[in-house]
């Protein structure tokens, strides 16, 4: 058996600061190459109340690194001849599941749409039970005591293609699609051709997970939100979309197979060719951006180098895999507090540790900076979130409530104060051309964005699908 280091103690310091800062209990970090691990361990609680420490084996729900999962087990179908990723998604229901556009036609989104976010679904968390009947009804427009539930009368919010609309939805129905290929419910299916060759022996997708050796979610669940309370009543219905639970130990091997390009042991996970078309950037919601999707990853440049991997959000729980193929080097680091920046902070401060990087330095001002402060000053206000919103009732009450601050500080650089998933204030720092940025925040930290100024009002894209505008 392969003796595990455990965590630097500078990075162990880090952590300590950062679970104390953003009230999370408890983290799990991993760090490996396609041989093995390099250290591993756990800081913090993974249950309050038990005194219970989080170790290197503790089983945390993983959230939305899940998809990585799902888009496995489609392509698993795909590669046995089940499932076609270029035919209609309606051709893999059946008639009562079929989507249709708003006006109530067949949708012509076909089954790779769904793992790049560009089918059309629209966001929001369908297959979610809050632990409340009445929320969880109006919440998921319906009852819901299934998958199918989760997938019924869905339709398109734009036409197929047009935007990267992040959709859990989506990952629903590829979920279901591949069960059925296989005969199998979901869960059984992953379990029986992913989990199981992988060697994944901890991992399962289930609606909920608790006691001994499971970490407990703290946070608040309606809204959701970072604090010491309990949020293991949450229960995903609908897996897919991030149901898988498991330690950062056995997601490991999930992380080796990436960077051993689709096999793990001598065992191919994935032909080569459906395992290039996943972990290239293939799908990014505007030109100018450098990150987006392949099939189910999250391809983005980060210090000069191309990340792909996949993070995790939902009440209780934040996540994130990191890997850098061409270093041949990966990092997971789990969380049981609903603060997103945490595991992104500690991954990538993990990541440069593991390849002797120096610290990130600050940007250098721009040559012209009157220029870059004029167009600061034009471009700040206030920014709705575009295409991306939830639909019906639930996404208007939230723009109404989530307002976007953009604002402009100094040296042309602005501060982005309010947008979802950016847990916490983003710095924009001019970078190149007039308009592009440097990101520099919690999350997704390295990555660019881009301002436009158009007849409508001027447009923000930001991060993997994040389309803003001010009117």
């Amino acid at each position: 058996m392969q003796r595990v280091e455990s965590i630097p103690p500078v990075l162990e310091a880090t952590i300590r600061t950062q679970l104390r800062e953003r009230q999370t209990p408890g983290l799990a970090l991993a760090c490996f190459d396609a041989d093995g691990i390099r250290f591993a361990g756990g800081v913090g609680h993974a249950d309050l109340a038990r005194g219970e420490p989080v170790t290197p084996r503790t089983v945390f729900r993983v959230a939305s690194i899940s998809k990585l999962f799902t888009t496995t087990l489609l392509l698993t179908a795909v590669d046995a001849g089940l499932v076609d990723l270029d035919a209609p998604v309606n051709r893999s229901l059946p008639p009562d599941l079929r989507i249709t556009t708003v006006d109530g036609a067949p949708a012509e989104s076909r089954v790779r749409s769904l793992l790049s976010h560009t089918s059309g679904l629209p966001a929001g968390a369908r297959g979610a039970d809050l632990g409340n009947r009445a929320l969880t009804r109006f919440t998921n427009g319906g009852p819901l005591r299934s998958l199918t539930d989760a997938i019924s009368g869905l339709r398109l919010v734009p036409r197929p293609g047009e935007r990267v609309i992040y959709s859990n939805t989506a990952f629903n129905v590829a979920g279901f699609i591949a069960g059925q290929a296989f005969g199998q419910p979901f869960e059984e299916a992953a379990r029986t051709h992913v989990l199981k060759p992988l060697g994944m022996n901890e991992a399962e997708f289930t609606g909920r997970r608790v006691g001994p050796g499971v970490a407990t979610p703290y946070g608040s669940i309606v809204p959701p939100a970072a604090g010491p309370k309990p949020a293991d009543h949450l229960r995903l219905v609908a897996t897919p979309m991030g149901g898988l639970t498991t330690g950062v130990l056995d997601l490991t091997r999930f992380g080796r197979m990436v960077l051993n390009g689709g096999e793990i042991n001598g065992q191919r996970i994935l032909s080569r060719q459906l395992f290039d078309e996943a972990t290239t950037l293939s799908t990014r919601n505007h030109p100018e951006l450098e990150q987006g999707f392949g099939l189910g990853f999250k391809v983005q440049t980060w210090r000069g180098r191309t990340i792909i991997g996949h993070d995790g959000n939902m009440p209780g729980v934040a996540t994130q895999l990191w890997l850098a193929p061409d270093d041949g080097v990966g990092v997971v680091a789990l969380t049981n507090g609903y603060s997103l920046g945490v595991p992104h902070t500690i991954a990538a401060a993990a990541l440069a540790h593991a390849l002797g990087l120096p610290p990130d330095p600050t940007p250098d001002p721009p040559a012209d900076v009157s220029a870059w402060e004029e167009f600061g000053r034009r471009v700040e206000g206030t920014y709705e979130l575009q295409d991306s919103q939830m639909p019906g009732l639930v996404g208007r009450v939230a723009n109404l409530i989530g307002k976007v601050r953009l604002r402009h500080e100094t040296a042309g650089r602005l501060r982005l104060d309010g947008n979802a998933g950016s847990d916490g204030p983003v710095w924009l720092w001019p970078d190149g051309q007039l308009g592009h940025y440097r990101v520099d925040g919690a999350v997704d930290p390295g990555i660019n964005a881009f301002i436009e100024e158009r007849s409508d009002g001027s447009h923000l894209w930001l991060g993997h699908g994040a389309h803003l505008l001010r009117k």
